[in-house]
């Protein structure tokens, strides 16, 4: 058993709880709005057209998704920083995954344009001082690298000069009222208190593992509220069936972006739009095709469980395209 799980399982006997272990997606808080001298511009037909994005909109009706790479800005030394000093470093390192995007890999970098991967950085809720981009680590299995200290001083330079011009004011992170979608009965219907983790043993994971039951403590039908009640690192909350908690803490705090929980459900695109993210499930499948015995315990997502998760988030995506979130 690893020291982390182990430390895990000690902080919940003293009444707290830590990281078993990390999820593959998240990011953390960037307030919206266009901020300080950046109001509204009014069109002639009653509409109003936001600086920086362009197309109308009704009273009432839902705004079109932003559009990175021509967002306003409150930190022009920033985006200017940014550019010179940030983008190359995340290009050469994170571009083979988060350009392109795909299952598990959130899209949050376009190669070649510094200003549209600034703006999607906004979008995603990464521009804060513990970002996912700086604490996510080395990842994929060891073939995501992790930054370098240089580099991670560098990400947080650049994060300053944002909050100290007042640029967390100016961007929009469409995540951060998503949560408002969110429906209980169909978060309630993913039945979360009834995961649990799953000794490895020969056949039943693809590199035939085993996990001696006397050394992995927690690695066998144990429910992931023991490692996961309290846990701000991993990008995921999972409280259901612990007592210490209230009944609904779980989906409360699953709405939040910072901590990242909100994350392991939902994503944006390239343009900013929401999309289901299948981080929970993409996290299942490694622990039982990839990861090493003793790690993070191996769990069974069934396939009632997986379609409840995709229509959970599907459900909040019609609402926010109609407007209807928080109503």
């Amino acid at each position: 058993m690893n020291a982390r799980f182990l430390l895990g399982l000690a902080m919940v006997a003293a009444g707290a709880v830590a990281a078993c272990g990390a999820g593959d997606n998240g990011s953390s808080l960037s307030s919206g709005g266009l901020g300080p001298g950046q109001p509204d511009v009014p069109s002639g037909n009653g509409s109003k057209t936001d600086p920086g994005k362009g197309a109308p909109t009704t009273p009432g009706s839902t705004p079109p998704p932003a559009q990175p790479g021509n967002l306003p800005t409150n930190s022009t030394a920033g985006k200017a920083f940014f550019a010179a000093s940030v983008a190359p470093f995340l290009e050469q390192k994170c571009s083979t995954c988060h350009a392109a995007g795909g299952i598990g890999n959130p899209t949050w970098l376009v190669k070649g344009d510094p200003s549209k991967t600034y703006d999607s950085l906004y979008l995603n809720g990464y521009v804060i001082a513990n970002s996912r981009i700086v604490v996510k680590g080395v990842h994929s299995g060891g073939s995501a690298p992790d930054l370098t200290v240089a580099e991670k001083t560098t990400f947080a330079q650049w994060v300053t000069m944002e909050a100290t011009d007042g640029g967390q004011k100016s961007q929009t992170n469409v995540l951060e009222k998503f949560g408002t979608c969110f429906d209980k009965a169909k978060f309630d219907a993913i039945g979360f208190g009834n995961l649990v983790t799953t000794r490895r043993q020969a056949g039943n994971n693809p590199q035939n593992q085993t996990e001696n039951a006397n050394n992995c403590t927690g690695c066998n039908n144990t429910k992931c509220n023991t490692c996961h009640s309290a846990d701000d690192v991993t990008g995921f909350v999972m409280a259901i069936g612990n007592p210490q908690f209230t009944a609904d803490y779980t989906f409360e705090r699953s709405k939040l972006v910072d901590p990242a929980f909100i994350r392991q459900y939902v994503s944006t695109t390239p343009t900013g739009e929401p999309q289901f993210n299948p981080g929970i499930m993409t996290k299942s499948t490694n622990t039982i095709q990839k990861a090493p015995a003793y790690s993070h315990p191996m769990f069974i997502l069934t396939p009632v469980m997986q379609t409840a998760i995709q229509a959970f988030v599907d459900d909040a995506i019609a609402k926010q395209k109609a407007g209807s979130c928080g109503k």
